[in-house]
């Protein structure tokens, strides 16, 4: 939320929708060996206090105490000792404290701080007058909040449709398509910005629904090295046109996009950018760090040594087989893609691929695959099915009643190219008759 970011003297703050941070980035020569339980953190609505009850000298910690220009919730705050990621060797550490507003989705464009002259002192007027004002501040106990406090509101089975990703040299992006009477449901409990968590290290990614954390919608390890630190989320929407709809009608879905910044050594095409198996998201998780430390005790995988690249391929179209049957579609076309590195000229692998690019409407690169296909085996009655289909999604009209008349000499007893070219014609009609409409 704007202004997303400030300094105020040592202090770094960063303004989030539901809550602000506070970073004090501590010389590591200077505060050598200190630990969260050091430090003593308390917070009334309105202010800070931080001290460190092992250090008489704490460099730059006052610059964490004052009176804050907004009001938050003291039981929903935490602080944390965390390393320093922009510390190469990850010696140094930073002081987090994380201040959770009292109205989310308010900015605090005016800064964090109240800037006073002179710190505020109490004055005991009566006996009891200590004992009032120290039972206005809450102090906090170190360690992040844990996420499984977040109440269940829906799960990735009920409010994730589909699946893509993509990658430049310089990002990695993942976008979920979210059922929008689930999403509208969910938001009737909880604002937006409590529906997911994201947890990213260096090497691994898990994306969760808050409530519903054990169940991560995506969990794995990263094909190469990123900035944790740089990774953005965003609730948008996507406008498509609805397939296998003779109008050409248009449908706009909710949708949660992801960006992982790619570290500078790995900024080129990651042969694989996160590499999970179905075992990972079914298997309860309760953390990242949980599951790291699994992967790094697990056993190793099967011997392949012996395999050739038709069982690396068949191992792949399996999985995107599966995911198929299952209206999965855009998985399926990650499988297929990765089963035809290893065989890149399988027309049954070319052939199935266009049939997950027809299904998410992708008609010119299913077309591309029919086309390699026919090339690999031009006898092949299937492959003209594809290509017809993928001609008639690009309006190509004439050219896709050629290629069903072609798939009908191959295969004449076939009844189904007849429909086809039946419903290449009606669609033909439709388009030109809304064609004229718009032109009058």
């Amino acid at each position: 939320m704007p202004p997303e970011r400030g300094v105020r003297k040592a202090v770094e703050w960063r303004q989030f929708t539901a809550t602000v941070q506070l970073r004090l980035p501590l010389d590591r020569r200077t505060w050598a060996g200190v630990e969260d339980r050091d430090f003593e953190v308390k917070l009334s609505s309105d202010e800070v206090q931080v001290r460190c009850k092992s250090r008489k000298e704490a460099v730059g910690l006052q610059d964490l105490n004052g009176k804050l220009k907004r009001v938050i919730k003291p039981e929903l705050c935490w602080f944390a000792l965390e390393k320093d990621h922009r510390d190469p060797s990850g010696q140094s550490k930073v002081f987090t404290l994380e201040l959770a507003k009292e109205s989310p989705g308010v900015s605090w464009n005016d800064g964090v701080y109240v800037e006073q002259m002179f710190n505020r002192k109490h004055f005991g007027w009566g006996p009891n007058a200590a004992q009032e004002e120290e039972a206005k501040y809450t102090s906090l106990k170190p360690g992040r909040r844990k996420d499984i406090n977040d109440t269940f509101v829906t799960s990735r089975g009920w409010l994730c449709n589909e699946f893509e990703q993509g990658q430049t040299d310089e990002v990695l992006s993942f976008r979920l398509i979210l059922d929008q009477k689930r999403l509208d449901a969910a938001l009737e409990k909880v604002p937006y910005y409590s529906i997911f968590g994201i947890d990213v290290s260096e090497r691994f990614l898990k994306v969760f629904i808050r409530g519903d954390e054990f169940s991560p919608i995506l969990l794995g390890k990263l094909g190469g090295a990123c900035l944790p630190d740089c990774t953005t989320v965003e609730l948008t929407s996507v406008t498509r046109e609805v397939y296998g709809h003779r109008l050409g009608a248009m449908e706009r879905l909710p949708c949660f996009d992801i960006i992982v910044v790619k570290a500078p050594d790995f900024m080129y095409e990651w042969e694989e950018p996160l590499q999970s198996g179905s075992a990972e998201l079914t298997k309860p998780v309760a953390s990242l760090e949980d599951w790291q430390a699994q992967q790094a005790t697990r056993e190793p995988s099967p011997d392949r040594d012996d395999w050739t690249p038709d069982d690396w391929a068949d191992e792949q179209k399996e999985k995107a087989d599966k995911t198929f049957k299952e209206g999965q579609f855009r998985d399926a076309v990650v499988y297929y893609t990765r089963a035809l590195r290893f065989t890149p000229l399988n027309e049954k692998l070319l052939s199935n691929r266009s049939a997950c690019y027809l299904k998410i409407s992708k008609c010119q690169l299913a077309l591309d695959d029919a086309v390699k296909a026919q090339e690999q085996e031009p006898t092949w009655s299937k492959i003209y099915f594809r290509k017809g289909q993928a001609l008639r999604g690009l309006k190509r009209w004439q050219d896709a009643l050629d290629a069903f008349s072609e798939g009908k000499e191959l295969d004449s007893e076939n009844p189904g190219w007849d429909q086809e070219a039946e419903r290449t014609l009606t669609l033909k009609v439709a388009y030109e008759e809304r064609k004229n409409a718009a032109k009058k």
